[in-house]
């Protein structure tokens, strides 16, 4: 009898470890120990890590898909709740478990906010770089997402081949720019309210100096950066990275860059060295590993094109 009380004792104690607990921003959440089986992601570089640990099956619903051509109707077979943020009823009738922010601007105020949600029996969690004070380690903070995503979901073993996946892919970019000479690259996020690009503080620094680039503005320690026509002229970056989204396409920073009289003087636009990319290969994601590999092959066929092209000019004169 005794022993079946201590035994009885043992498993009352034990349940509270049938509980997860994770760290997420800086906090201490909680989370039953069961995945969750309804997620909603809120962005669509959000969505993307979800699927990526192959749990799209428990994933319920995606909303705000940015890049140009991703459907607004189904995303791989997910139905898209909202074409921006959803309202709080839309993300409540799909009654969710886990709700997955891109951006601090998915989790709103009230019942949409994380402690909202919480107190409604929603668990939460935001990607790592989209925390309030995060460092500029961001593939740290990609790993990171992927460990604790991949517990949360039950796929750690996915999650560990993820990674390590993305890091070969990163020393390989290494190896493909060690011996070039880093290119200047200008990133047009918009040309909406003016040249909006990213300082030092921005994911595409990380990014650039992992394809062996540098970014022309990374001297300004902020993230966001808006810039003049005649700054840019005078700076005359060796290449032009364009962001692809549904509220800022590519085609359209081409033309402006084509046709202002300005603008269409840089070398870059002169010589067609301008690269159009989806806007969420430029956001800190289980996929940027591979963005960088891609981007350092690009810039390694420029350098050596500029090269020749330097050489033989100097053989000219």
């Amino acid at each position: 009898m005794r022993r079946l009380c201590l035994l009885v004792g043992a498993l009352l104690c034990a349940s509270p470890a049938l509980a997860y607990d994770y760290r997420n921003c800086g906090e201490t959440w909680h989370w039953p120990a069961s995945p969750p089986s309804r997620i909603v992601a809120l962005n669509q570089h959000a969505a993307d890590l979800v699927l990526a640990l192959g749990a799209g099956p428990a994933l319920a619903g995606v909303a705000y898909l940015d890049d140009i051509g991703a459907p607004q109707t189904e995303y791989f077979g997910v139905p898209v709740i909202s074409h921006r943020y959803p309202s709080s009823e839309v993300l409540y009738a799909q009654k969710p478990d886990l709700v997955v922010g891109g951006f601090a601007t998915a989790f709103g105020n009230g019942v949409t906010s994380r402690s909202g949600l919480g107190r409604n029996g929603v668990a939460t969690y935001l990607l790592e770089s989209a925390c309030n004070g995060h460092s500029l380690d961001y593939f740290e903070h990609i790993r990171n997402d992927l460990s604790t995503l991949g517990a949360l979901l039950h796929r750690q073993q996915r999650a560990r081949e993820l990674s390590d996946a993305m890091d070969a892919d990163l020393a390989q970019a290494k190896a493909v720019t060690r011996s070039a000479k880093p290119l200047s690259v200008f990133y047009l996020d918009s040309e909406v309210n003016g040249l909006d690009s990213e300082g030092r503080r921005g994911f595409v620094t990380t990014l650039l100096a992992a394809a062996g680039a540098q970014n022309l503005f990374a001297g300004i320690n902020q993230y966001r950066v808006t810039v003049s026509r005649e700054t840019l002229l005078a700076t005359d970056p060796d290449v032009i990275l364009l962001a692809d989204a549904h509220w800022s396409p590519a085609s359209r920073k081409r033309q402006l860059l084509m046709q202002d009289p300005v603008l269409s003087t840089l070398r870059a636009v002169r010589e067609n060295r301008m690269i159009d990319i989806p806007f969420t290969h430029l956001l800190p994601t289980v996929g940027s590993g591979r963005v960088a590999l891609e981007l350092a092959k690009r810039f390694r066929a420029m350098s050596t094109l500029t090269s020749s092209s330097n050489h033989m000019m100097a053989i000219q004169h």
